[in-house]
């Protein structure tokens, strides 16, 4: 399965230690706190129990697991654009290159 993680974190020093930890796992950076990538749901429960001991009082952390299919299905959006990834290529749905 896919997961998608996210992550609240306050301090620069936790932030860092959390991104080491995903980067271990095998999940890629999508955005600047978000993290995708696929795991068993049993790798994912330990990740979160590691993830666990990291963060302060104040910070999240949200694992969604996502069916590989949807996954696939998944829209990105930017300035004046909204595309997908396809098997090799970006494609545009929408916006100045349609």
């Amino acid at each position: 399965m896919h997961v998608i993680v996210a992550y609240d974190i306050g301090r620069d020093d936790v932030r860092e230690k959390v991104r080491r930890v995903l980067w271990r796992y095998g999940l890629c950076p999508i955005s600047k706190s978000v993290y995708a990538g696929r795991l068993t749901w049993a790798r994912l429960t330990i990740l979160c129990e590691e993830l666990s001991r990291l963060v302060g009082e104040g910070d999240s952390i949200v694992a969604v697991p996502v069916q590989d299919s949807d996954f696939r299905r998944a829209l990105a959006v930017t300035k004046d654009k909204v595309w997908y990834r396809a098997e090799r290529a970006d494609i545009i749905v929408t916006g100045a290159d349609t």
